[in-house]
């Protein structure tokens, strides 16, 4: 008549131990860390989010800056593994500096192709000391994408999780100046756009273009080192990929 109404005649509990349950799974739930991965490919998305699954976190997912910012706003992530290229609108570094500003102890991993920022036209020394940089073709299976993120997480990034500083990167030899100048090149642009766009004279740019082609060990009396650096840098975009 006394008893435990949450007890049975077997001596299990009923509903006490469900709520037990219950929320044991929700301690337990808020707990596990959670990952917003940004990258505008469908496939290579899904892919990442499914391994990073895998390896025990929440995951949301997102295809450019925009959704990021939307995810954000509803979620807690601990960490971004975040692409610089995201097609139209803002670009990765953007959206890392908004996060950087709003969201200070969000973690951020940068998986992209591009050997550093410089190819994006910003400083290359953007990326914060504690964010990592890995290029996609260089990360070989979850485990290592996952030592990384962890790596974020726990405030350890080393230089073995900064290839945007690696000194054998492409054109790593080349200023950021160069780097700016022969992008343009890449473009399509004359030297005499080149120059409006600097601010500055033709002769000038000649001279950057002669000092680019001597620190990519290009010969200037070849029939063409305007071709074979644009070549040599837009290989050194796709290298990676």
């Amino acid at each position: 008549m006394f008893g435990n109404p949450n007890v049975r005649a077997d001596g299990l509990f009923v509903r006490g131990n469900t709520v037990n349950m219950a929320r044991t799974a929700l301690n337990q739930k808020a707990l596990v860390r959670h990952i917003l991965v940004v990258e505008d490919e469908p496939l290579l998305r899904d892919l990442l989010a499914k391994t990073i699954e895998q390896a025990g976190f929440d995951v949301s997912t997102a295809a450019n800056a925009a959704d990021a910012k939307r995810v954000l706003k509803v979620s807690d992530p601990d960490a971004l593994v975040l692409d610089i290229e995201l097609g139209p609108g803002p670009n990765g570094l953007d959206l890392a500096q908004v996060v950087a500003r709003q969201y200070p102890s969000i973690g951020i991993v940068f998986l992209t192709n591009l050997p550093d920022p410089r190819f994006t036209g910003v400083n290359g020394k953007s990326i914060a000391k504690h964010h990592a940089y890995v290029r996609k073709s260089v990360v070989h299976s979850g485990t290592e994408l996952v030592d990384v993120i962890e790596a974020v997480l726990r405030d350890r990034v080393t230089k073995e999780y900064r290839h945007d500083l690696a000194s054998n990167r492409p054109l790593a030899q080349l200023s950021q100046r160069q780097l700016a100048t022969l992008q343009l090149v890449a473009e399509g642009k004359t030297n005499a756009q080149i120059a409006a766009i600097r601010g500055t004279t033709v002769r000038a740019v000649e001279s950057m273009l002669s000092r680019i082609f001597e620190a990519m060990g290009i010969d200037q009396k070849a029939s063409n080192p305007r071709v074979e650096a644009v070549t040599k840098f837009h290989t050194s975009r796709v290298a990676s990929q």
